[in-house]
């Protein structure tokens, strides 16, 4: 019998910059990269990924603010967290800005490093 040890699986990928693909990028940046392709994908609407895969946040448009406000953290915590390469989604700052849209900031600590990671939303 030999002994087994865990191997952290790359996460070398395709670099995107404005849509098209430049090169390669590994480690920290790729995090940063799925992070932001992660919440730009609305979950279920694309049958390519699975359920696990995006938030929800266009159920948040309409709503009240105090609503979204409530909602988003859990929201989008739920579908970072989906990612095993992410261990904790942490320091939420939501600011209402003008025309109903919120921006949130928070921070993702992934294996290879932390990110600050946000978005706007409008509601």
């Amino acid at each position: 019998m030999t002994d087994m040890e865990d191997v952290n699986i790359p996460t070398k990928t395709y670099k995107i910059v404005n849509g098209h693909i430049a090169g390669y990028t590994d480690g920290l940046p790729a995090m940063r990269q799925a992070i932001e392709k992660l919440l730009s994908t609305e979950r279920f609407e694309r049958s390519i990924y699975s359920d696990n895969y995006g938030v929800e946040l266009d159920s948040l448009i309409g709503e009240n603010f105090d609503l979204v406000k409530s909602e988003l953290e859990r929201i989008i915590r739920a579908g970072l967290m989906a990612d095993d390469r992410i261990s904790s989604v942490d320091d939420f700052e939501i600011q209402q800005q003008e025309n109903n849209i919120l921006t949130v900031s928070f921070k993702v600590s992934t294996i290879f490093g932390d990110i600050k990671a946000g978005q706007g939303v409008k509601t």
